[in-house]
């Protein structure tokens, strides 16, 4: 009983702390246009963490080193050769999904390929250790020590990115640094949300804040992240349901009363203004 509820606590810690952080850096990739790189760079995470299993090397490490490789060559063909982002980071998508099957399927029994299939595409609450939140801590401290460093330039690309690149801001910089946060915090938290589920985090928050408040989006979409890991972890743990797919599930709700809180105040604000006029 009293492992349970220290997993428990542990579990919480690390979807407020995940919830949080990928709530935040999907604000600022959406910003920037990397969506689609980011999703990218997931997959990479995946088939790294497919092949940790294969050749028992840390799992975390192995994870991190494909998605940065695999960011790096999207980047490399589009400013070097000049193919378009969205299209090589689909290529790169669907070769890392190929080699992650591969990776599992040639694991060394069935017993383990089902089993690390499981965790690995859907993630389990067994995954968090306190290391695990340790390094989701520093990376979070590391994230702010960012903003904060370069506040100025940031809420310029906030603002408009083409407008920034006119005065002399280095988007390829900042794209460089948050998609290597992005990949870290992907490869961390991979096995508590699995492959497949790590983008309700990162992309639900900001689809539910980005159009009830311009300038807090960053904030906003940290809080709705955290929350939805929050109540999805609660809510896997009453009724017992797979912790990856129920924090996506909840971040999908938070999705949808943001819509819809948006489109209320929406409503009120156009019906005041058909009042004043």
């Amino acid at each position: 009983m009293i492992f349970m509820t220290l997993l428990f606590i542990e579990a919480l810690v690390a979807a407020l702390l995940a919830g949080s952080l990928c709530g935040v850096l999907g604000t600022y990739l959406r910003k920037l246009g990397l969506l689609t790189l980011c999703f990218t760079v997931a997959h990479a995470a995946l088939a790294g963490a497919s092949f940790s299993i294969l050749f028992s090397t840390p799992p975390e490490l192995t994870a991190f080193s494909f998605s940065v490789v695999a960011a790096f060559v999207v980047e490399f063909l589009y400013y070097r050769v000049g193919i378009e982002r969205e299209i090589i980071s689909m290529c790169t998508f669907s070769l890392s999904s190929a080699l992650a099957m591969i990776a599992i399927y040639m694991s060394p029994s069935v017993t383990l390929t089902s089993e690390t299939a499981s965790l690995i595409l859907w993630g389990s609450i067994l995954a968090v250790t306190p290391a695990k939140i340790m390094l989701l801590t520093l990376l979070s401290i590391s994230l702010i020590v960012y903003i904060l460093s370069f506040k100025l330039e940031i809420d310029a690309l906030l603002f408009d990115i083409k407008l920034a690149e006119a005065e002399g801001v280095n988007i390829q910089f900042h794209s460089t640094i948050l998609l290597l946060l992005t990949a870290l915090a992907i490869s961390i938290i991979l096995k508590l949300t699995g492959g497949f589920l790590v983008f309700a985090l990162l992309f639900n928050p900001i689809a539910a804040v980005e159009r009830l408040s311009y300038k807090r989006q960053p904030l906003l979409g940290g809080i709705v992240g955290g929350i939805s890991g929050l109540i999805g972890v609660v809510i896997s743990y009453i009724f017992d349901t797979p912790i990856g797919a129920t924090i996506a599930i909840t971040a999908s709700f938070t999705l949808i009363i943001g819509v819809s809180i948006s489109s209320i105040l929406e409503y009120f604000r156009r019906k005041k203004l058909k009042h004043l006029e």
